[in-house]
Parts: structure tokens; C-alpha cells; sequence
């Protein structure tokens, strides 16, 4: 798979380490530029981004700071110990899947509502 596969391309994390996430859902987006956005489904994330050799590589991670329920909390740590070390994934359809034999989360596209 080449490793361009999530460039310019934006995802829905269903799950963290096995658990389903809850409402509002943890978004990604990885921008054209290596810039890296989205939501914590708490607070703002924001950093670069880098893929090489099978590996998706996040640099200079910040968030926003507002405190949400400890379910919400607890998710929000899951994803940022997720994104605080390389990890392998693999692209199959409108599903990433991250984690190097172990799946560590999956993430979906983003359906588009008809309006």
C-alpha cells in the first residue's frame, strides 16, 4: 500500500483500544500540507504528520484544554497516547486501521448526510 494512502483524507475514529467511542465522535483529518486536525471529540487537536516505510508518524501534537465527562476524557487519552508514537496502518476501502499487530483503533470516512 503506498504510504500517500491517508494524505488529504479524513476520518471518524469508531474505535480506541477495542472499545467503541462514544459522542461526538474523535475526528482526524490529515491535510495535503502534513498538517494533522481534528477533534478529540472533547478538544481541538492540531500537529504535522508524516508517512514512510508503513508508518504514520505525528509531530508537535497540541490540543485545546477544556475539560470534558471522564468518559469523554478517558478517549481523548487513549487517541493522544495513540498519536504520541509511530504506529503502522493499513487503508483497506473507507477504513484505516492503526496499530502494528495489534489493531489500536479504527477509523472510518465520514458519511456525507444527503441534504
Amino acid at each position: 500500500m503506498p504510504d500517500n494512502a491517508i494524505v488529504g483524507t479524513s476520518w471518524v475514529v469508531q474505535e480506541l483500544g477495542g472499545a467503541v467511542t462514544s459522542d461526538p465522535k474523535p475526528e482526524l483529518a490529515f491535510g495535503d500540507d502534513g498538517r494533522l486536525t481534528g477533534t478529540t471529540g472533547v478538544n481541538r487537536v492540531m500537529g504535522r504528520y508524516e508517512v514512510a516505510e508503513g508508518l504514520l508518524t505525528v509531530a508537535d501534537a497540541a490540543t485545546t484544554r477544556m475539560a470534558g465527562p471522564p468518559e469523554a476524557m478517558g478517549q481523548e487519552e487513549r487517541l493522544l497516547a495513540l498519536l504520541d508514537a509511530p504506529q503502522a496502518f493499513v487503508v483497506t476501502g473507507d477504513r484505516l486501521e492503526v496499530g502494528d499487530g495489534e489493531t489500536l483503533a479504527v477509523l472510518v470516512r465520514p458519511r456525507v448526510q444527503p441534504g
